[in-house]
């Protein structure tokens, strides 16, 4: 990319930069949903990760599951950060690991917390929380529903669990329970009633991930890309053309789904747009080389952490830098805004 295209602001902006981590176990995506016993190996690399952060000054959260929660070594390797003031522990719910497991975990649909009957979902919730709270000292304060994914119900569940922040909403993307196309890219109240279109409620923040285009004004771009993805127009192949053209490119903030050089054309564009958190997220399961489809082996960990490690830089040189846990980032959106 033309480095002249990512050139730095005149003026630098105050940005709060948050990186969340699900930290779960490790298995083939392209297969079925694992059972017991549950591999954790990734989390091996926890403190080479965490190293990794500490130098470049970055605080990240973990959303640990209970198959991580439930194993020694998995725990020994995130308190110690955590023991340091280095990191955020928060909640993270995978439904096929998490008892109790009265549900078909062969059946895809309950991979979704939203989709199972919300008594059943409580139920896990809690042992969730006993788990990490009896590994970790203190209980989670943040959470993100594997596979994301929220909706009213399940927000006042995490609010009447002690939860104040949620980031389970991924905005311009959509799975078969949910649509998130119209929801706010940026931090928000989210209604009870309509979880994407904010509300009165003031028990839980939400914080989604930074996820948009190499262009200013997402939703507009969103729409335009959603037309084109339509038939007949999606015959055409004018999404990919536009991609090769560089004219509208659909991003995510994470190392596992994008390169640094659209990484950084999404963040320049969502400074542009005047968004306070710049929030990158990935799979613990990809520190661990072979363990994820991202990182098959030591070359692509290299990239890995390079590709991180270049997009904080970009965001040193056009912005006002904070890197932040996700509650502090939350808590001091919050208390600016007052």
């Amino acid at each position: 990319m033309d480095k002249k295209s990512l050139a730095p602001f005149s003026r630098k902006e105050k940005v709060f930069f948050v990186l969340s981590v699900d930290t779960e176990e490790e298995w083939d995506w392209s297969g079925s949903f694992p059972q017991h016993p549950f591999s954790v190996k990734n989390t091996a690399n926890i403190p080479k990760f965490q190293a990794f952060c500490d130098r470049l000054g970055i605080r990240p959260t973990y959303f640990v599951d209970y198959a991580v929660a439930n194993d020694p070594e998995s725990v020994k390797n995130l308190k110690e950060p955590l023991d340091r003031g280095r990191c955020e522990i928060g909640g993270h719910l995978h439904p096929w690991c998490n008892p109790p497991v009265d549900e078909d975990v062969a059946n895809a649909k309950n991979s979704h917390a939203i989709n199972l009957p919300m008594d059943l979902v409580a139920k896990k919730l809690k042992n969730l929380n006993m788990k990490l709270e009896e590994a970790f000292g203190e209980k989670p304060r943040s959470f993100r529903s594997g596979r994301w994914g929220t909706n009213g119900d399940m927000l006042k569940l995490l609010a009447d669990n002690g939860y104040v922040i949620d980031s389970s909403i991924h905005p311009y993307y959509a799975d078969t329970p949910f649509s998130y196309h119209d929801a706010p890219d940026i931090p928000f109240w989210p209604g009870y009633g309509d979880c994407i279109t904010p509300g009165e409620q003031r028990d839980i923040f939400e914080v989604p991930v930074t996820s948009g285009y190499n262009r200013p004004d997402f939703p507009f771009w969103n729409r335009l890309h959603r037309t084109l993805s339509k038939t007949p127009l999606s015959q055409l192949r004018l999404v990919g053309i536009l991609w090769k053209l560089g004219w509208m490119r659909k991003i995510q903030l994470s190392p596992e789904l994008a390169d640094a050089d659209n990484m950084m054309a999404l963040v320049k564009a969502a400074l542009a747009s005047g968004h306070q958190v710049i929030h990158m997220y990935f799979h613990s399961s990809s520190l661990l080389p072979g363990a994820a489809p991202y990182v098959k082996n030591e070359a692509d960990e290299s990239a890995f952490y390079g590709k991180i490690e270049a997009v904080l830089e970009y965001l040193k040189e056009n912005a006002d830098v904070h890197c932040c846990t996700l509650e502090e980032a939350a808590e001091r959106i919050l208390k600016e805004g007052q």
